[in-house]
């Protein structure tokens, strides 16, 4: 009896674990036809396992449960697949044992092929769990009670104690079945449902930079619209037209610079591909950035190293620079420094930009670069996000470490280009 009990999980186990590892690793990763073969291999690696550890209650006459894979296998894999594995299990079964328990073997799965044949499309079309639950019971116990007919007619010497014993096993066999349908079934409609998550979550990113970027270029639009209705009255004078014009300008200009922060994110490819020497980039964002600083009263200090070349669009590393140099300016509301420094590792060249602000916490760290979050009141993400997408870019990474009321420290890492690959 344990010996039965052991056979028992085994086979049970084969068909579980090979299945398992189908829908949990294949599934939904490759085209119809590969899907086909690979249920098709599946299904005749079960039968095989489960014709290789059989009960056998009478000399010739073996149980198992080759019929779960089988009819498990045609259903999801069709007739093809069915014509394969009822090859596979007719030819290991004459391997095993040519006398009467084969010709058995050949009435019963040619009659069992023949019912799915006629199963098949209506299981197919179900859209319902029940509805294919049904059918797939329907068939195994149909399979069983033709098992038994067919043993009955055979005239097979079974004692009443052999003959509940096949009874049961294959009663058990029916209830297997409707536990692997319904792991299969259930299995599927996670499947699907995580791939819905998915696009749903890129809807929701992809709605919410629409909205940002919407009210973000509404808010100049409306003011230069406002000016401009000024402008049409005649009374004002020639000083407030400029100032107004001016104005409208400015605005128009913020407009233009988040549209195309928007769109550098959207698209972080690099067009003008060229050898950069760091120091040289990194000497003229200083240049740049640096009225900004005075304004703020922020000094700014730049370490230099020997000649370092990288591979990039020079436009847009300075956009990257900039920005993470200007986050960290902001950052600092009452004086400060900000460090940028270069030096190499691991063939990698290595920009940290440190500043003294007032930090970010641990959640602020995960979430930035992520669609529209910043940490300032004012701030839209964009520049933070344009700085991660143009780094990735160039087969960058970014890391951040920050500790609240110490300050912030951007490390650029990216892949240092030998000096006489510059020709």
């Amino acid at each position: 009896m344990l010996f039965d009990l052991q056979v028992f999980l085994l086979n049970l186990s084969f068909v579980f674990l090979l299945f398992f590892i189908y829908h949990k690793y294949v599934e939904g990763k490759i085209n119809k036809a590969s899907n086909e073969i690979v249920i098709g291999v599946i299904s005749a690696i079960s039968i095989i396992l489960c014709m290789t550890f059989p009960l056998s209650i009478s000399p010739g006459f073996y149980f198992d449960f080759r019929q779960v894979p089988f009819i498990i296998g045609m259903l999801y894999g069709g007739r093809k697949v069915g014509v394969s594995l009822l090859i596979v299990l007719l030819t290991y079964r004459f391997i095993m044992d040519f006398g009467p328990g084969f010709q058995s073997s050949v009435i019963i799965y040619v009659l069992i092929f023949i019912g799915l044949c006629y199963l098949f499309p209506r299981f197919q079309q179900a859209t319902k769990f029940k509805h294919k639950l049904t059918i797939a019971i329907v068939a195994n116990s149909l399979s069983v009670i033709l098992l038994l007919v067919v043993v009955y007619f055979f005239n097979v010497n079974l004692t009443l104690n052999a003959w509940i014993s096949l009874t049961l096993f294959y009663c058990l066999q029916v209830i297997v079945m409707f536990l692997f349908i319904l792991f299969i079934e259930r299995a599927k409609a996670e499947s699907y449902m995580l791939s819905e998550l998915k696009e749903l979550e890129k809807l929701k990113v992809v709605s919410e930079i629409a909205a940002s970027i919407s009210h973000e270029v509404r808010n100049p639009l409306t003011v230069t619209k406002g000016f401009l209705q000024l402008l049409q009255d005649k009374t004002i004078t020639d000083d407030k037209k400029d100032f107004y014009i001016r104005l409208s300008l400015n605005e128009l200009e913020r407009a233009e610079v988040i549209i195309s922060d928007y769109l550098t994110f959207a698209k972080p490819s690099l067009d003008n591909v060229e050898l950069l020497e760091l120091n040289e980039e990194l000497e003229y964002v200083l240049k740049i950035v640096t009225p900004y600083a005075t304004m703020r009263n922020i000094t700014i200090t730049l370490s230099k190293t020997k000649q370092m070349f990288v591979a990039g669009e020079r436009q847009k590393l300075h956009q990257c620079l900039i920005n993470l140099v200007k986050n960290g300016i902001e950052a600092m509301p009452d004086k400060g420094q900000i460090t940028m420094s270069l030096h190499e590792s691991n063939e990698q060249a290595i920009i940290a930009i440190q500043d003294t602000g007032i930090g970010m916490s641990e959640d602020q760290m995960k979430r930035l670069g992520t669609p529209y979050y910043s940490t300032k009141t004012t701030g839209t993400g964009l520049g933070t996000m344009v700085a991660y997408s143009i780094i990735k870019a160039m087969r960058g990474e970014i890391e951040v470490d920050s500790k609240q009321g110490v300050g912030t420290c951007f490390t650029i890492k990216l892949p240092k280009v030998n000096c006489e690959n510059k020709h």
